[in-house]
């Protein structure tokens, strides 16, 4: 059975467990703790080290570099020994040593994500120790924030590595990384034997991603006595942990938290952006100096938000910009953004201090929940909802939605005001809704199109995805869905085994209908256009729209548009971008966000390394003095990825088909501007639920229907579409008749 020696006591298997580097310095913390009142109370009374028995006792030399500690590592140990998981450190890495598994909770404010890698890194295991994250923007800033404490440099004896992004060396011993590259990693290196021990972080979140890892590191500990996996959690609510891993100690450790008064909405609101913008407003005019943390549940409502909120406070707020708060203080507002795809400087200033007299106002997605730790937060405005994945298996659709939160995340949520002092928490629903919300997340795994998970565990060599040992088993339908379309995509044979061509869709780390769009982008001769798409498509979000400034953006995004499509919309972003110098002067003039295009610069710079290598016809139908392209060549590679995505809107009709489950949807009116007229068939990039607003469809491009049958069998069997229009247009189609054009 698998997993049966999950969480063993007993056998190193031959790896070697050396004494931390910390308990050499046993009275460290004391030493430190006291050092830093004696600055406070320089009488030192009470029986205290003096200041010079303190300096004595603390380490010189930084084991890692073989160099003096700098003054700044020791200011960084005073406040890092304060922390309540520093206390625990002895008994989690005895724990290290006894058991293969260890469950650790540890709520806000306990310091587990920055200080349990540590602790083990300095156990001087015999290989590396990798600390997961289930987003790639925590895992670069917790390596900063960790290389920062180690007192080494960020690249070096800390490092991170995220899809198309890392900084990482030979010397590397610790290291942050998604959960989605450690699978990967295990591509070329099935036991991992360069890693000693995997920290799997925030697995309460309970991504698809990190389901998987749980589960593949299952497997890999009945072949690796010395391998160690720490799961840390950042909610008590453990037992689906603790029946996966039987044997495992748990660890629990209390956060630090000051009370945090929690107001419920009195009446129910309807539009949650605008009452957010309302709330935070009111907060700044009418409450104590503190920054607010406000959750929504994406990047577009996020930048609507931050537009919204300088545009209200540009009016309500005298001597530009400041106000006086209720004690008198004046403050200045300082409105930001925070989501997965920003860049890192734009992360930076949500993390570092505002300055005197300024207050931070920051609407992010659940990231802040408990990946980030945002000092100096007093307020919170929670919306009571978050983005959600949903996969129709019925229908088989994907939707990205609005849903409500879990009691847990609220929980989570509210914890944010109460790190450094007593804080409010601004609940923007009813206390008889929250009576209704799920007590925890639903697992992604049992909501999601499983094409991705299927095709990686096939690459992993899981001979039967049906059975692999999840925590929470996926439908059987969603799997044999997931089967169906790699079927359809040429990536497993009549044996459900992955066929040549899927192996090499595995490799690259993006969706599966990306990774075709890529592969057979060459048979059309646009294969770096292609991958200049595919990247765009990875980043989103490149055109900015200020809520102020929405007219004059649209002006500017006027040369950017293609008659064909949006698909080809983002390629002349790109490029326009590429002519500039990647100037973010540029893209402030042009209303486009600099950091997502440096990021989509990065993914295609990645993506051409790695097409390359896998020799894969490289060129290009661009010209970059004319302006010339190839639009059928380049519409057609991206249909390859995206045929089971394609739309009919019948004659005189404003609403789209969709092909495969026949439902009714709309442009979204960002798409529609953007193509001559309104075509009759699209393919488009995705679907999207917009609360009571209905189903839109985003990054969308004309196509002929002939093409259909180009690109797939799919559309020779015409029983999979029922006896309507779309059936009879493909029949037409397929005897040689001629249809309406796009």
């Amino acid at each position: 059975m698998e997993g049966t020696n999950s969480g063993n006591e007993g056998s190193s298997g031959g790896q070697r467990f050396v004494k931390p580097r910390w308990e050499n310095h046993s009275t460290l913390p004391t030493a430190v703790t006291n050092n830093s009142n004696n600055d406070k109370n320089s009488g030192g009374g009470g029986g205290h080290s003096t200041r010079e028995e303190s300096s004595a006792m603390l380490p010189k030399l930084n084991p890692f570099t073989k160099k003096p500690y700098t003054p700044q590592y020791y200011k960084i140990l005073a406040q890092r020994t304060t922390l309540p998981v520093y206390q625990r450190a002895k008994e989690l890495t005895q724990n290290v040593r006894d058991h293969q598994v260890v469950l650790f909770v540890g709520e806000t404010g306990s310091g587990k994500t920055t200080q349990v890698p540590q602790f083990i890194s300095e156990m001087e295991l015999p290989g590396v120790v990798v600390c997961t994250q289930p987003r790639r923007i925590a895992a670069m800033s917790i390596a900063v924030r960790v290389a920062a404490e180690m007192d080494v440099q960020l690249g070096e004896e800390v490092g991170y590595r995220v899809r198309f992004k890392s900084m990482v060396s030979d010397k590397t011993k610790l290291l942050y990384m998604t959960d989605g590259m450690l699978l990967r990693e295990a591509f070329s290196d099935r036991d991992l034997s360069r890693i000693s021990v995997v920290v799997v972080d925030e697995a309460h979140e309970r991504t698809v991603e990190t389901d998987v890892l749980l589960g593949v590191l299952r497997l890999l500990m009945q072949r690796r006595q010395d391998f160690r996996l720490v799961v840390m959690s950042a909610t008590l609510d453990m037992e689906r942990f603790q029946a996966y891993f039987p044997k495992a100690p748990l660890i629990q450790v209390e956060g630090r938290m000051y009370d945090v008064q929690v107001l419920y909405s009195t009446v129910p609101v309807k539009d949650y952006v605008e009452a957010c913008v309302e709330r935070v407003c009111d907060i700044h005019l009418n409450e104590p100096p503190g920054d607010i943390l406000c959750f929504l549940t994406g990047e577009a409502e996020i930048e609507r938000a931050v537009s919204r909120t300088k545009l209200k406070l540009e009016h309500l707020l005298a001597d530009d910009g400041n106000t006086v708060s209720s004690n008198g203080a004046q403050l200045l507002a300082r409105v930001l953004p925070l989501y997965g795809s920003l860049g890192v400087d734009d992360q930076g200033r949500v993390f570092s201090n505002a300055g005197k007299n300024t207050r931070k106002i920051i609407f992010a997605t659940n990231i802040a929940e408990t990946s980030l730790t945002i000092d100096g937060i007093v307020y919170v405005v929670d919306c009571g909802y978050h983005k959600q994945s949903l996969y129709n298996a019925e229908a088989r659709v994907d939707y990205l939605l609005p849903a409500v939160i879990s009691k847990a995340s609220a929980e989570q949520r509210k914890g944010r005001a109460g790190r450094t002092r007593p804080g409010k928490c601004f609940r923007l629903f009813q206390q008889s809704d929250f009576s209704s919300f799920p007590n925890q997340t639903h697992p992604e795994v049992l909501r999601s199109n499983m094409i991705n998970t299927v095709l990686l565990l096939l690459k992993l060599d899981v001979a039967n995805p049906y059975q692999f040992a999840f925590i929470d088993p996926p439908s059987q339908q969603s799997v044999m869905d997931a089967y169906c379309q790699l079927s359809l995509f040429g990536a497993v044979d009549d044996d459900l085994q992955l066929t040549d061509f899927g192996r090499l869709m595995a490799d690259f780390p993006v969706d599966a209908c990306l990774a075709r769009v890529l592969m057979r982008s060459a048979q059309y001769g646009c294969a770096a256009d292609a991958a200049v798409i595919v990247a765009m498509l990875e980043t989103r979000n490149v055109l900015v729209r200020p809520a102020s400034r929405g007219i004059e953006a649209e002006q500017k995004h006027v040369m950017f548009r293609h008659p064909d499509g949006d698909h080809l919309t983002l390629f002349k972003v790109f490029h326009a971008f590429w002519r500039s110098g990647q100037s973010s002067q540029y893209c402030f003039d042009n209303f486009l966000a600099y950091q997502a295009l440096q990021q989509a610069v990065n993914v295609y710079t990645q993506l051409t390394k790695l097409m390359k290598k896998k020799n894969i016809c490289f060129v290009s139908t661009y010209d970059d003095r004319s302006g010339k392209l190839d639009s059928v060549a380049i519409r057609k590679a991206v249909l390859e990825g995206f045929f089971t995505q394609v739309a009919y809107k019948p004659p005189g009709g404003e609403l789209y088909k969709t092909v495969r489950d026949s439902q009714m949807v709309a442009l979204h009116r960002h798409s529609f501007p953007s193509m001559s007229g309104s075509p009759s068939w699209i393919v488009y990039d995705r679907l999207e639920v917009q609360g009571q607003g209905g189903t839109f469809i985003r990054v969308a491009s004309a196509i002929e229907p002939e093409w259909l049958l180009e690109v797939s069998d799919f559309f020779n069997d015409t029983s999979e579409f029922g006896d309507g229009e779309i059936c009879r247009i493909l029949q037409d189609l397929k005897a040689g008749g001629t249809t309406q054009k796009g």
